[in-house]
């Protein structure tokens, strides 16, 4: 890189050239910020720009494994399990590791996903994202240092009884099985439970969330099988998007809850005319859909997709529900449609409002049938 430097003096131009590397001028620190968003084996090629950044690799506060990189491109993954392997093991042990990321493109890659739980495990490391490798023996969790979980098509791990993990403040799990309840973490606040129908499938009774000082909970998509009982006392939001409505408890209910966004999916063949099984669907879904509403009455905010309102809107008799549970509303956000529907003309607007009669109705800016989608809470960000 080159900048001109011009002198002038007594109307002579002197033009000088200075050679000078910004980037090599950041300090160490902040150079390893940058490489650690990089894949770990694009981190280690920036080893031969110079005698500077041969070792700055081995320095890195985050890594990040992805099995579609050169050193896994190839259907031989005993080269990236060595490459992985080799990487830990010249890891400048002197500095601090906080987060590790993997995301497996194949899913018997099980020796990489290996590897880096037990590196993480073993090494203090408070951030854990693992996407694929599914494991063939069920895994046990240990870490006092792990403050962030993430688990997606990792296959069986040990009950969560048996995991020990004090630090725990945020856990997703999608498409894992772990049990039938999540109870015992006492630092946790944000839960996402995803698409995790075998820990569901057969099952006998309610699936327990016991977490006293949970704040966030996200169920779905896919929850099915079975009927949740929810102990959150301290839990402000909640959401909910599956197209199988459980029957749900929450004892007292949520005194806390701030927001509520409800998406009840249908099915393709809902959208025409209901069968005799649509319709029985529908209706025995409902009393399941109001102790959802009952657990979450004191919520000022309920956010509600089309479908959810489609869904309403096929119920067979909505006056056998009244009044609504809904007692301290102050917002229904409505997704996706495109007109605001008048309280006055439509009974699903009016029985959801029948005991908020002064909350305000709010419009969201997505086409019809379009869902309003966390992308924070069901796609893994690697």
């Amino acid at each position: 890189m080159s900048t001109q430097i011009i002198h002038r003096n007594m109307g002579q131009v002197i033009q000088e050239e200075e050679e000078e590397d910004r980037i090599s001028r950041l300090p160490d620190e902040l150079l390893s910020h940058i490489l650690s968003y990089l894949d770990s084996d694009a981190a280690v090629q920036t080893s031969v720009l110079s005698k500077r950044w041969v070792n700055l690799w081995t320095t890195l506060p985050s890594l990040l494994f992805k099995t579609n990189t050169q050193y896994f491109n190839s259907d031989n993954y005993d080269l990236g399990c060595k490459f992985i392997t080799n990487f830990l093991n010249s890891r400048n042990q002197d500095t601090v590791l906080s987060t590790i990321k993997v995301h497996c493109i194949k899913s018997n890659d099980e020796c990489i996903s290996a590897l880096c739980l037990d590196y993480a495990l073993a090494n203090n490391v408070e951030n854990l994202r693992l996407c694929g490798g599914k494991f063939r023996d069920a895994i046990c969790l240990e870490s006092d240092s792990l403050k962030t979980l993430h688990l997606t098509w990792c296959g069986k791990f040990q009950p969560i009884d048996d995991w020990v993990l004090p630090s725990l403040n945020s856990l997703y799990l999608r498409h894992v099985w772990f049990g039938d309840h999540v109870s015992g973490f006492e630092n946790l606040k944000e839960l996402t439970l995803s698409g995790c129908s075998e820990c569901w499938w057969n099952f006998e009774g309610d699936f327990t969330i016991n977490c006293v000082n949970l704040e966030r909970l996200a169920l779905g998509p896919d929850i099915s099988h079975c009927d949740m009982a929810v102990f959150a006392p301290k839990l402000s939001y909640f959401e909910f998007r599956s197209g199988h409505v459980p029957q749900f408890s929450a004892g007292d209910g949520f005194p806390c809850i701030k927001e509520v966004d409800i998406d009840i999916e249908l099915r393709n063949d809902d959208f025409g005319g209901l069968s005799e099984d649509d319709e029985y669907r529908m209706a025995s879904a409902m009393p399941n859909f109001i102790s959802m509403l009952d657990a979450v009455r004191e919520t000022p905010v309920l956010k509600l997709s089309s479908e959810t309102i489609q869904f309403l809107r096929r119920v067979p008799d909505l006056s056998e529900y009244q009044p609504s549970p809904l007692c301290n509303l102050k917002f229904l956000y409505l997704q996706g449609l495109d007109e605001i529907p008048s309280r006055s003309t439509d009974y699903v607007i009016n029985y959801l409002l029948s005991n908020s009669p002064h909350a305000e109705i709010l419009k969201g800016n997505l086409g019809r049938n379009q869902k309003f989608v966390r992308i924070d809470h069901y796609i893994t960000d690697l």
